[in-house]
């Protein structure tokens, strides 16, 4: 097998059907069928996320949303919460 170039490193993951349906749609449909590219975007939103919660982390107990809070500013941003499988 070829080496692929820049230090990647080769996963498997086992994923629910339908999410691979996503991620081949999202890929033909952006990367020309590289579903690779499309985990790799949703990484960098992980990685956003974690980057988020370390900011809001630093700032103590005064970043912290009460649960009343954060209803009403998903509320006011139309936000609901989901629930993941």
């Amino acid at each position: 097998m070829k080496r692929r170039a820049g230090g990647t490193t080769n996963l498997s993951i086992s994923l629910p059907s339908e999410d691979v349906k996503i991620l081949r749609r999202r890929a033909k449909r952006v990367y020309g069928g590289n579903v690779s590219r499309v985990v790799s975007e949703a990484i960098r939103y992980v990685a956003y996320e974690e980057g988020r919660d370390a900011l809001i982390e630093s700032f103590g107990g005064k970043g912290k949303l009460s649960p009343a809070e954060a209803r009403q500013l998903d509320a006011a941003w139309r936000l609901s919460a989901k629930k993941s499988a």
